[in-house]
């Protein structure tokens, strides 16, 4: 019989953080995917690390949690993968008018709170920071500790890093069912044969609801289409992660847009300069279910709407596109810890837009609640009874 601590099911950035943390806390720990590692969100998305676009309060501290982990993370992990990994490079939120200003301030407000370090700046000061950005703007805020990462190549440092530490890896094992010892999870079932553990973790992003439905749950998590465009390479143009003013609207408030087609698409733009010099310009937030194909209306609309705030945008060549899957839950919070209900089963899922950047302080947390029952920081606001009562 395989028998193991834990079996981490889902190799995407959250699974294989989790692997990397309960590895380096000493757990034998198998890490299982039903495709390959980065198949789903992970080599999806963008590699944005910027807490200003989080909720104030709880989402807020955690990002600044994440953050602190991310400034070592590179040298902690001994691997030889390059992370790339650049850490403050900033990140700005442009506003086209005033109404957007008057959200962006507001908001940047409330998070000031929590100590993160912002500045609203008129366009003058912006196109300083960012010459790229439209002189007809209304200005823009900006977060100097905003960072990035390439998020398969994240995935894969945290794999290789837990692999040396002795973790095992399975791709191409899809979980068909849990196997339970009375009430408590004991195991999966799989093609490749039955696997035991003391605990099993859902880190199935999207898919996350399908391996809870298998221990008798009804969790909220549904999935989020975000279209993406890549440009060729071209020379260093932008020196920070933009996005929108309307960026925090369309996440956590879309209910306040009234524009159909905005609504419809969850159109809010973000643009990065990755380090071999490509653009990524996103992009959606669209509940189309499962389907991951491109249309050409979204893609349009977000190079219009891009050119509005970059004009250079309009002279790019595109080279492809492509869609991911967010993971939503109806307060904007992950699923984390251990569920009271299904003993054995740990959730760690649900992140929608916010896996890269809150993935170090994720799998740190969670790892923490699966070994000692306790955490170094609260994750009682991401618990699942708060959805099963």
């Amino acid at each position: 019989m395989k028998q193991y601590d834990v079996i981490v099911v889902g190799g995407g950035v959250i699974g294989s953080s989790l692997t990397y943390y309960l590895s380096r806390l000493g757990k034998k720990v198998l890490l299982v995917e039903k495709n390959d590692l980065c198949s789903g969100s992970a080599g999806a998305t963008d590699g944005f690390i910027t807490p200003h676009t989080k909720q104030p309060g709880y989402h807020l501290e955690m990002a600044l949690k994440s953050c602190e982990i991310y400034e070592t993370l590179a040298k902690d992990l001994e691997t030889d993968i390059d992370l790339e990994l650049v850490l403050h490079c900033g990140g700005i939120q442009a506003c086209e008018d005033e109404m957007q200003w008057k959200l962006v301030s507001e908001n940047a407000e409330q998070l000031s709170k929590s100590g993160l370090e912002l500045y609203m700046l008129d366009i003058g000061e912006a196109r300083r920071i960012e010459p790229a950005l439209s002189k007809k703007l209304r200005g823009a805020l900006y977060s100097p500790i905003a960072s990035c990462v390439n998020p398969m190549r994240l995935t894969e440092g945290y794999v290789d890093a837990a692999v040396k530490r002795g973790a095992e890896v399975s791709f191409h094992t899809e979980v068909t069912d849990l196997i339970f010892d009375g009430d408590r999870i004991a195991g999966v079932h799989t093609p490749r044969g039955d696997f035991y553990a003391e605990y099993v973790a859902d880190c199935c992003g999207s898919w996350g609801s399908r391996i809870a439905a298998m221990a008798h749950l009804n969790l909220p998590i549904v999935p989020r289409r975000g279209q993406i465009i890549v440009t060729e390479p071209m020379p260093r143009m932008l020196n920070t992660v933009m996005q929108t003013g309307i960026y925090p609207i369309i996440k956590f408030h879309p209910e306040r847009i009234r524009d159909e087609r905005v609504f419809r698409l969850g159109l809010a733009w973000g643009m990065e300069q990755t380090k071999d010099g490509t653009m990524l310009i996103g992009g959606t937030r669209e509940f189309q279910g499962f389907d991951r194909g491109n249309t050409v209306e979204a893609i349009e609309a977000i190079v219009n709407e891009c050119c509005k705030y970059v004009p250079a945008v309009r002279h790019m060549n595109f080279i492809r596109v492509f869609s991911g899957l967010r993971p939503k839950t109806p307060d904007g919070l992950p699923i984390l810890g251990r569920v009271r209900r299904a003993p054995g089963l740990v959730m760690c899922c649900g992140h929608e837009g916010d896996g890269i950047a809150l993935a170090p302080v994720t799998g740190k947390l969670v790892a923490e609640d699966i070994v000692y029952g306790k955490t170094s920081f609260p994750i009682g606001p991401c618990s699942a009874e708060r959805f099963l009562n």
